[in-house]
């Protein structure tokens, strides 16, 4: 009697803000690739929303309340993924806040804010990631895949756009950074720009076309899928105008 091979997981993955928007498209797209998927972010219900539905729609998920402007939360939850699973084959960087206000008028509080959720916790999930993924037996050629998700802010400044500018130029010079110190460890790091007006929560401004979150957590689970010493070290999606009438 022939005997149906099992599929083999792809692996382990953890997404932060994964309570809307990108994040949770991104959680979704991986569980459908087979991953595990732990859904991390501040609202704890909104999480275990995320990682309920992909349960439901037959993924394997879990959900865990993360700050990750605090190092202690952030190591904590990476610890405990690697008591549970053995391993961390993806990060995905994605919590972030946006606060708009012009250089003259914003407070200390906005833009501690926005370059604590932004670039401190990126670093702060990176970091923690990167330690643990450079002692993993490689799957793939590759130890593990760090993708911190950018956008067009942080490739140029716009007004009002300061601290989110600001927190987004450093997560560029993040990346760049820790692409070069990790990549002899077999860890591929990705700055995924996504310039594009996208469905999410971080933004209030209204644009009739907007890309689904899901094309992005598309994205994700391609670049994540590539084998071997290839890398795509940063990747801008944009959006091409509206097709004329």
């Amino acid at each position: 009697m022939p005997v149906t091979p099992v599929p083999v997981s792809p692996g382990v993955a953890l997404v932060t803000g994964a309570g809307s928007g990108i994040g949770a498209a991104v959680a979704a797209s991986l569980a459908k690739a087979g991953y595990t998927v732990v859904c991390a972010g501040r609202r704890a219900d909104r999480v275990a929303e995320v990682a309920g539905a992909i349960r439901a729609a037959g993924g394997t998920a879990s959900a865990v309340p993360l700050d990750v402007r605090a190092s202690d939360q952030v190591d904590a939850v990476v610890a405990a993924v690697a008591e549970e699973y053995g391993r961390l084959d993806v990060l995905v960087n994605n919590a972030g806040v946006f606060r708009k206000g012009e250089i003259l008028t914003l407070s200390d509080e906005a833009w501690r804010e926005t370059l604590d959720a932004n670039l401190t916790g990126a670093f702060n999930c990176a970091r923690a990631a990167a330690r643990l993924m450079a002692g993993q037996e490689p799957v793939a050629g590759k130890r593990g895949h760090i993708v911190n998700v950018n956008s067009g802010a942080g490739l140029r400044g716009y007004p009002t756009g300061a601290a989110y500018s600001a927190s987004k130029f450093g997560l560029l010079g993040l990346s760049d950074t820790l692409r070069q110190e990790v990549a002899d460890h077999l860890v591929k790091v990705t700055d995924l720009v996504v310039a594009a007006m996208v469905e999410s929560e971080l933004s209030s401004r209204i644009v009739a076309d907007r890309l689904p979150a899901s094309v992005v957590g598309e994205l994700v689970r391609s670049l994540v899928a590539l084998e071997g010493p290839a890398v795509v070290t940063r990747l801008d999606l944009g959006q091409l105008p509206p097709a004329a009438p």
